[in-house]
């Protein structure tokens, strides 16, 4: 039987009026509803819905990230404007486009990350996200969950960037030379090094094996190894340098290539001013990664 128009109206009125700022709960965990500095309101996020910070595999290359809502509620949450500020980063990033999260459903809203704040200690890291909803009303979240770890992750890696940049230009080479053919085929991949001349001490320790990608077996590298030692030291006082890698496939399955979205993402192992070992992704041109995907291929047959 019909429950007739009026009743209709009023399901789709609590849909689009889904957790206003009259209908949210203010809970302890966040100070309760306050007005924003627009006159909009302000409330905590309902026990129903969650949100956290998370990360795809395709997205480890940058600051790309998502913002996970799980949405518990028995209504439709539509978020029109999101962002994500926090004492990791040095800014804020918004994005702006509008996404509906249905009842009983989760969503990704993919995000890009502002700058990290090299000078906060791994400790005090934290993502702040503000949802603004179709109503006009505002929930802000301090501290949003971050399950695995993304925040320390890409922190880490960022600043590691920045400080082997103050030191030297580390990254490699656009063209690979092969030895070999067929299936004894070898890529030879160059890392070069040059100095920028600014004070510090940049020490290379090693370069791990990815996926894909592997040391080349030899007298002097054994057939599991897992990483290219690279021993060198780079300070204002050196001169440009390079390294040669021998590289063969880690894996000739017929989906090592069709699937791989990682499998040229070398973790290249550093020490910065003497500090501890930190670990960031060495800069590889594309048509470098195509070129290593290519030797993979005439090798696999």
């Amino acid at each position: 039987m019909d429950a007739g128009p009026n009743a209709r109206a009023s399901r789709s009125s609590r849909r689009v009026g889904l957790l206003s700022a009259s209908s949210l709960l203010c809970l302890a965990i966040l100070a309760g509803c306050t007005p924003a500095p627009d006159g909009t309101s302000t409330t905590a996020v309902p026990t129903d819905v969650t949100v956290q910070l998370g990360q795809n595999r395709d997205q480890y290359a940058g600051r790309s990230a998502i913002i996970r809502i799980e949405n518990g509620s028995e209504d439709d949450l539509v978020i029109v404007g999101l962002e994500v500020s926090g004492s990791a980063f040095t800014a804020t990033t918004d994005r702006d486009r509008a996404s509906a999260v249905p009842a009983g459903q989760t969503k990704d809203l993919s995000v890009e990350l502002p700058p990290a704040a090299c000078g906060t200690a791994a400790s005090d890291l934290r993502a702040d996200v503000t949802l603004h909803l179709e109503d006009g009303a505002v929930i802000a979240i301090t501290a949003v969950a971050d399950p695995t770890a993304v925040l320390p992750r890409l922190h880490g890696a960022e600043c590691t960037v920045v400080g082997v940049e103050r030191i030297a230009d580390v990254t490699a080479e656009t063209s690979v030379r092969l030895e070999g053919s067929g299936p004894s085929t070898v890529a030879v991949l160059t890392i070069s090094v040059t100095p920028t001349g600014r004070r510090g001490r940049l020490d290379l320790v090693e370069l791990r094996s990815t996926v894909l990608l592997k040391p080349a077996p030899d007298a002097s590298t054994p057939t599991d190894a897992s990483a290219w030692p690279l021993d060198r030291t780079v300070d204002a006082t050196s001169g440009p340098q390079s390294i040669d890698v021998r590289i063969v496939p880690t894996r000739c399955d017929p989906h090592a290539l069709a699937e791989d979205k990682v499998g040229t993402r070398f973790p290249l192992v550093v020490r910065i001013d003497g500090g501890p070992e930190a670990v960031m992704t060495l800069p590889l041109p594309a048509a470098t990664a195509t070129a290593l995907k290519d030797a993979v291929r005439i090798r696999c047959g």
